[in-house]
């Protein structure tokens, strides 16, 4: 069971994202809150979270202040951002500064449940929107040369044309519309193209590809 604490001062949105993990069988929410100050009162008072899901932009604590704190009290438990921004400065902090996942509000329910799994198997997840922030950011970049990757990365075709579409910003969810499958095989590849190259998340992965000349 993944335990979840989930901080959103907004009350409304709090509650749809609570019954959309709720909704599954191997999720649970274990606490809310609506500003940092709750969500170290709930790690305080020993409430189980394996993954704590916060809004970036809540009044009271500071994100980083709250994030910092966390990483003392609770090492184990992941924490992962909402923001309704795609800032590539905020989450290079946020990320920088240790947490597991950066998520966009107007992601799906497929990818926000994808983020979730992921980031509690050890995972570092950054949402297809937020990626693409940070790729355009990158591709601003000197142009770097692509080098050679050893056969145990090499990308079948299927996986190539599923990185081309991720590096176009298409959501899990329109790339299996495309290529007439299932989201859940689209899931099943990025996972292990993940795993495959060492990436801890879309944005890595697809500038693994971009470096290594898989996807221009």
């Amino acid at each position: 069971m993944i335990n979840v604490i989930l901080a959103e001062d907004h009350v409304l949105v709090r509650k749809a994202i609570k019954t959309l993990l709720e909704a599954e069988a191997d999720i649970t929410v274990t606490g809310e809150a609506d500003n940092g100050e709750q969500v170290v009162e709930l790690i305080k008072n020993k409430v189980q979270a394996d993954i704590i899901l916060a809004e970036i932009n809540m009044p009271g604590m500071d994100a980083m202040e709250m994030l910092g704190l966390l990483k003392e009290m609770a090492p184990n438990s992941k924490i992962a951002f909402l923001s309704m921004m795609d800032n590539e400065k905020s989450i290079l902090q946020a990320i920088q500064a240790g947490a597991k996942g950066y998520l966009n509000k107007t992601i799906d329910v497929f990818e926000l449940l994808f983020a979730v799994r992921h980031i509690y198997n050890n995972g570092q997840y950054i949402c297809t929107s937020s990626s693409m922030a940070l790729l355009n950011k990158m591709q601003q970049m000197p142009q770097i040369t692509p080098v050679e990757i050893s056969p145990d990365t090499e990308f079948s075709v299927r996986e190539i044309e599923i990185l081309t579409l991720m590096a176009e910003g298409y959501t899990n969810y329109e790339i299996a519309e495309k290529l007439f499958t299932s989201k859940r095989t689209v899931e099943n590849y990025r996972q292990n193209m993940l795993n495959k190259t060492g990436s801890r998340n879309t944005a890595a992965l697809i500038k693994f590809a971009i470096n290594h000349g898989i996807v221009k």
